[in-house]
């Protein structure tokens, strides 16, 4: 408890001396009275002062020894001083009749005014005077007593006044205020205040809040309320009060405070981010990279009248101007609403590829097979397309006149070629040359294509390939665009993209041709319009006049001086631009400008359908190729909007759930059988003399000359730590096999001998099954069981009756052929695989001779 001058006071603690209190007694209220009357005095607080400890060089003063009594009105009466004082004030310990207490003793009481006036005055000090003048105030010295006192330990005393006898109260002293309870202790420096609170802990109710309550209206409504009780003589509600201003002023900081509370509390946690951005960095901490959609593609044909070179970039939209106008700029249009492609690559356009017919020699109603990879076109003798491998052609049906509308269009077919046209000569046409196209086995024909009328006067070409082609993607560039903000400013950089609708899209360049291995990119004109959406980047680039800025997922492990950034986009397609921050990542300089270049489109509204480009506009510095006509035969596909929240969370969460560690032999085995190419894969274990090498037998495809790509690199990253990993190629073991049957009553031999062919070859069966022999069905190590070829041989119908006559491995002698059959299998190693395809053509994968049993 402190006075009006900030000094501590000492608390009520024990029970008076000489009078009984009144309970529940208002002592300020009392005062009040007390101070209204006249003639009538009190004790209003008893202040303890602390004193100073001695110093080298500095005497000290008593420490807890000296009160200074507060009159309510005072001054001091002459009888309590002076010498009367022992007699006048009565210092009660709450220890009672303790005999270890130190009962407090009264040894000098004088007026603050006489302590610190010049006459001296027996056992005041000069340090007492010093220690009294800065204590109290020259203002109340006259309503102030100053006692020593001596002895006392640390327990509730009470100070009283008290008649000259004695006992009873004092004349002009009011009864309730001539004692007051104090706690002290002499000589014990205490520098905290010693008041306890009024009310015992736990007695106070609590008010019942609501902590929910927490927008604007709540917390008016709270302020309004609370200020009701402090001040409650103020009831003005009007808009136009101050106090209705502040209190309307803190409700809202205290909304958006709240408000950015919940906010910080939600976006912390996958399961409650609301924010795109929030999501994703939490789902890359679990290894998991969310997409942000990818751009459709599609193939565009040219029909140019002379040699034109393309740039990279020219567009392509579904609509234009009107008929006679110029096309408007690619800003233009897709601001009007227009879907815009813009093509990957830049291309060489060239007359004598426009339009190459279908070669069919001279035959009618001539139609490439489901399946076909291969075709011939004739050109004009003195014409030069210059195809190559890598070229991509588009197979169009163009019905009996020639033209794309009349053709049927679920014809069409994109193919690459996957070698350099072969050049034929055909007697009948001296004036055309005749070229072997071959294309990529992932482009084999979907559907049937007719490639001459049946009509045997006129067998015209009714499928064209069109050789002008380029590859483009949905997605319209922007130049010279400023973000908000446009400068870099100290502290982090967060601008934003003016427009939204920043396009995300796959690279799109092609693989070599004949690589199926190491290269990223798309191998066949198939696999061109099938993008990858989680390996799209944003289609974003920025130059502040020095470096020019790259879009990356994220800035994980890139360097100080790496000029890259993220892009992060939000629900409402808006994009915030994330730079480094000088250690990972370069950060932008102080006062730097960046323009960018970026494109808008993007999602599923590019999957438009065939033949709706059909507008060239303008290149970027304005040129417009004329007499130039575009289409796209196929419908544009690929295009994908952004992974959905609930959808990454769920993925997100089940990452951890992935295996990607390979301990057992059965996980080496099942990471091989992962790999790109791989058909079959074994694994064991074995000691190398110093460690443990785990090796894994990988049977690959045919046409493979080495492993599966990247199949080391991943092996590497699954292995146990101290586990060596050795590839080796698994052995292929070629069968010899001669099988005699009986055919059933019934039946015709030949049809259950072309029967059992089929049900034991490596084919897939046109069924929908395999066959005995497929390479799915043989695993490495397997042995073939004599019980399982004769059973696959009576479960075909209208056998009745299997011998077999050669069970061996190719080339081996008579004598293993009876060992095998009698111990009923051929056996293979752990690195051995068996096969009989029965191929003519490939002798060496095995064979089987199925024949008519004759004799009983």
């Amino acid at each position: 408890m402190t006075d009006a001058h900030g000094r501590p006071q000492a608390r009520a603690a024990g029970q008076p001396v000489g009078f009984s209190p009144v309970a529940g007694l208002d002592r300020d209220a009392r005062k009040a009275l007390i101070a209204a009357a006249r003639g009538l005095d009190g004790i209003d607080f008893v202040e303890v002062l602390p004193g100073r400890p001695a110093e080298p060089g500095r005497p000290g003063t008593s420490q807890q020894r000296t009160l200074a009594v507060h009159l309510v009105q005072g001054p001091v009466p002459a009888w309590i001083t002076g010498g009367a004082a022992r007699d006048r004030i009565v210092l009660a310990d709450g220890a009672g009749n303790d005999p270890m207490a130190d009962p407090a003793r009264v040894l000098w009481a004088y007026s603050a005014e006489e302590v610190t006036g010049p006459d001296p005055l027996p056992g005041v000090t000069g340090d007492d005077r010093r220690q009294v003048d800065d204590a109290v105030p020259a203002g109340v010295r006259s309503r102030v007593l100053v006692v020593r006192t001596e002895g006392g330990g640390r327990s509730v005393h009470t100070l009283a006044l008290v008649g000259e006898d004695g006992t009873g109260t004092p004349q002009g002293i009011d009864g309730p205020l001539a004692q007051i309870p104090l706690d002290f202790g002499a000589d014990c420096p205490v520098e905290l205040d010693c008041r306890t609170p009024d009310d015992a802990p736990g007695t106070a109710a609590s008010p019942v809040l609501d902590y929910l309550a927490r927008d604007y209206e709540g917390l008016r409504t709270r302020l309004l309320d609370r200020l009701s009780v402090l001040l409650p003589d103020w009831t003005d509600r009007s808009p136009a009060d101050i106090g209705i201003t502040l209190i309307e002023l803190f409700a809202y900081l205290g909304d958006r405070l709240a408000y950015r509370q919940d906010a910080i509390a939600t976006e912390a946690y996958l399961s409650t981010a609301r924010l795109r951005t929030s999501v994703r960095r939490h789902a890359r901490l679990l290894d998991h990279r969310m997409h942000e959609g990818c751009s459709a593609r599609t193939w565009l044909t040219f029909d140019t009248p002379t040699t034109t070179d393309l740039p990279r970039g020219s567009a392509v939209a579904d609509r234009g101007s009107a008929p006679g106008r110029r096309p408007p700029p690619v800003a233009e249009a897709a601001g009007a609403g227009a879907v815009v492609f813009e093509t990957c690559a830049a291309a060489r356009l060239s007359r004598d590829r426009n339009r190459l017919p279908l070669h069919a020699w001279g035959a009618r109603e001539v139609t490439l097979p489901v399946g076909a990879t291969s075709a011939f076109v004739a050109v004009p003798a003195d014409a030069d397309p210059g195809l190559r491998a890598g070229d991509v052609l588009l197979l169009v049906d163009v019905g009996a006149l020639g033209g794309t509308a009349d053709g049927d269009p679920a014809r069409r077919c994109a193919v690459r070629l996957d070698r350099d046209p072969a050049e034929r000569v055909d007697t009948l046409l001296a004036t055309r040359r005749v070229l072997e196209l071959h294309w990529h086995e992932g482009d084999a024909l979907p559907v049937e294509l007719r490639v001459s009328t049946p009509d045997p006067t006129d067998p015209r070409p009714t499928t064209v390939a069109f050789a002008n082609v380029v590859l483009a993607d949905h997605g319209a560039s922007l130049t010279g665009q400023h973000l908000d903000p446009p400068s870099v400013a100290d502290g982090a950089y967060r601008p934003v993209l003016r427009r939204p609708g920043l396009a995300w899209a796959a690279p799109a360049d092609p693989a070599p041709v004949g690589d199926t291995a190491t290269s990223r990119g798309w191998r066949s004109a198939t696999e061109a319009l099938r993008p990858d959406p989680r390996e799209a980047v944003a289609q974003l680039l920025l130059d502040d006049g020095t470096l020019r800025w790259t879009a990356s997922p994220d800035l994980i492990g890139s360097g100080c001086g790496a000029a890259l950034f993220v892009a992060e986009p939000e629900a409402d397609r808006t994009v915030r631009l994330r730079f480094g921050d000088g250690t990972t990542g370069r950060r932008p300089g102080p006062g730097a400008v960046l323009t960018a270049r970026y494109r808008l489109g993007g999602g599923t509204a590019g999957n438009t359908g065939p033949d709706t480009l059909t507008t060239l506009l303008p290149l970027p510095d304005g040129t417009l190729l004329d007499g130039i006509a575009v289409t796209n035969p196929l419908a544009a596909s690929g295009g994908t909007d952004p992974q959905p929240l609930p959808e990454v969370r769920e993925l997100a969460s089940n990452t951890f759930h992935l295996r990607r560690r390979a301990v057992t032999a059965a996980d080496y085995t099942a990471v091989a059988l992962g790999a790109q190419g791989v058909r079959r894969a074994a694994s064991r274990s074995r000691w190398a003399g110093s460690w443990h090498v785990q090796q894994v037998v990988v049977d690959v495809e045919d046409g493979a000359d080495s492993f599966a790509p990247g199949l080391a690199g991943l092996l590497d990253t699954r292995r146990t730590a101290g586990v060596e990993v050795e590839l080796a190629r698994a052995v292929v073991v070629p069968l010899d096999l001669r099988i005699a049957f009986c055919p059933g009553r019934g039946h015709l031999a030949e049809t259950v001998a072309r029967q059992l062919r089929t049900a034991l070859s490596a084919a897939v069966l046109p069924a929908g099954g395999r066959g005995f022999f497929h390479p799915d069905r043989l695993a490495l190590g397997r042995p073939l069981l004599l019980s399982d070829l004769v059973g696959a041989a009576m479960a075909v119908v209208g056998t009745a009756l299997v011998d077999v006559q050669r069970f061996a491995r190719l080339g081996a002698g008579e004598a293993e052929h009876r060992a095998n059959l009698a111990a009923g299998r051929i056996r293979a190693s752990e690195r051995e695989t068996l096969r009989c395809d029965s191929d003519p053509r490939r002798p060496r994968f095995g064979q089987i001779e199925i024949v008519e049993r004759s004799g009983p």
